[in-house]
């Protein structure tokens, strides 16, 4: 097994701490190892959204982010149709972007997001419309 070194803002290791004795996590590793392989599976299912799309992304992040995040939506205009912000207090942002377009361009932008050394949560939900039944 690899044994390798990451930083992360205090803040985040509190919360994971808490997590890991709350949900009975042996230690540290044992957490991280299960976030890296969920996120490794997120990850992968996102490449199966091929075609065009409609889809939410959702993030929180700290105000001094707030220029980097909306520099990043600048560079992906064609894809959003529309946003809301918040200040969600305690000095972060909640902005939610509704987006529509080809698959791979919408992994891209969530990606670059989650990409943003310090958001805390980037989260895509595809909400496509079903096809009517023939």
């Amino acid at each position: 097994m690899s044994i390798m070194s990451v930083s992360l803002p205090d803040s985040l290791v509190q919360q994971m701490d808490g997590l890991t004795k709350e949900r009975g996590f042996a230690g540290r590793s044992d957490f991280v190892r299960a976030a890296v392989r969920d996120f490794i599976q997120q990850l992968m299912s996102d490449q199966t959204k091929r075609g065009k799309h409609s889809a939410t992304i959702t993030l929180l992040y700290p105000e001094e982010l707030e220029r980097r995040v909306a520099e990043v939506a600048h560079d992906h205009s064609k894809l959003v149709t529309s946003m809301m912000h918040a200040h969600a207090g305690r000095g972060r942002c909640v902005t939610v972007y509704i987006v529509e377009g080809e698959g791979e361009a919408i992994h891209q932008l969530t990606t670059k997001f989650k990409s943003l050394r310090d958001a805390e949560v980037v989260r895509a939900t595809y909400v496509d419309v079903p096809e009517p039944p023939r």
